[in-house]
């Protein structure tokens, strides 16, 4: 079963002329290494925000997106924070704290771990 699964997605900005992705129908199995590529303004990043309900940016959405089998929209937000990560073009811009360690304890404090359980993980 794929991992993520995009049937038929089409995505449309507020008041743009066209759709920034049209039909665009991929699955991607666990341990897939994938790359997207494409001309700037071409949707790259539009379709990378759809893999969090989080960063999903506003607007007409028709189609499916599918986490583990589960459409995305019914997975719960904790899960998401736990098992999606997503690093953004310029991963200087999202950085919270000054040591490696304490930027991996700020997801764990987030989902409410204990200091022990993080020092584990």
């Amino acid at each position: 079963m794929a991992l993520f699964a995009f049937e038929e997605l089409t995505f449309r900005y507020p008041e743009a002329p066209r759709d920034a992705l049209r039909d665009v129908s991929v699955a991607i199995e666990p341990g897939q290494f994938v790359l997207v590529c494409g001309q700037s303004g071409c949707g790259k990043t539009t379709l990378l925000r759809q893999f969090k309900s989080a960063l999903a940016p506003h607007g007409n959405q028709s189609g499916r997106v599918l986490f583990d089998g589960v459409p995305l929209a019914g997975v719960p937000e904790r899960e998401q924070v736990a098992r999606i990560g997503f690093v953004m073009q310029d991963p200087d811009a999202q950085i919270v704290t000054d040591k490696v360690w304490h930027e991996l304890a700020f997801v764990l404090e987030s989902l409410g771990c204990d200091e022990r359980t993080m020092r584990l993980r």
